[in-house]
């Protein structure tokens, strides 16, 4: 009896301890191979940041073509921020005295790869004298196009949560959309890279309200593809907008 092994006495007998050695070796192998296969099968997180608890202030021109936006003339980064408030919130009400004009304004941004947007402080817009006109922003209209791709929430898309795209985020992405936050298709463009294109109405109007049930799934959609400067917009019919599955 010899091998009889009682767990309250140590050592156990060398047959049994080098099989619990074994055992242990084996399950601790099996356990990094689970981690590492685990690992390898999550996605890549785009390259998305939000300077949280960092505020800023900026200059330029609002404007609302379709959703309120910034307009920094020479901006070495970015030349159109979105606008956005606090929380899941557009930002029309905070910005609605200065639309067409010169202003500055405390916020925190978020970008991603060439796209920005500024969560606006409340109470710290105001208008900005300057003899400095309104910038006149090119545009390029490209003709109407077929494009799928995902509808996301600009806010989180651009980097306010990371990732800010896929059906994990559906519910946030869809309370944001109706909240006001400019809505965004996702799609993958020819080198492999995801742009975020604004998606606006036929006529140029906000189309936040009419995209429930077709949030963070993939669709397809035929409308007028427009640059201007820096920013792509999709102009479509809500209704021809279609679930891919």
């Amino acid at each position: 009896m010899t091998d009889f092994y009682v767990g309250y006495t140590d050592p156990p007998p060398p047959r049994i301890r080098r099989s619990l050695r074994r055992i242990a070796l084996l399950t601790l192998g099996a356990a990094a191979l689970a981690a590492a296969l685990a690992a390898l099968g999550q996605r890549t997180l785009p390259a998305a940041h939000f300077e949280f608890g960092h505020v800023r202030t900026f200059e330029g021109f609002v404007v609302a073509d379709p959703y309120p936006s910034l307009i920094v003339p020479g901006d070495t980064d970015f030349s159109r921020y979105l606008l956005t408030a606090p929380g899941k919130f557009g930002a029309d009400e905070l910005v609605a005295s200065v639309v067409g004009r010169a202003a500055s304004l405390n916020g925190t941004l978020a970008y991603r790869e060439g796209q920005a947007m500024i969560q606006v402080e409340p109470g710290t817009v105001s208008l900005r004298e300057t003899a400095e006109p309104a910038p006149e922003v090119p545009e390029v209209d490209l003709g109407d196009r077929y494009v799928e791709g995902e509808i996301v929430g600009s806010k989180c898309y651009l980097g306010v949560m990371n990732p800010g795209s896929g059906i994990t985020h559906r519910a946030c992405a869809a309370v944001c959309i109706k909240g006001g936050v400019p809505p965004l298709l996702e799609v993958r463009r020819e080198d492999g890279r995801r742009e975020g294109i604004v998606l606006a109405g036929s006529g140029g109007e906000p189309i936040g309200d009419s995209l429930e049930g077709l949030i963070a799934t993939p669709v397809g959609m035929t409308g007028r593809l427009v640059q201007r400067g820096g920013t792509t917009f999709l102009h479509v019919d809500p209704a021809g907008i279609r679930r891919l599955r």
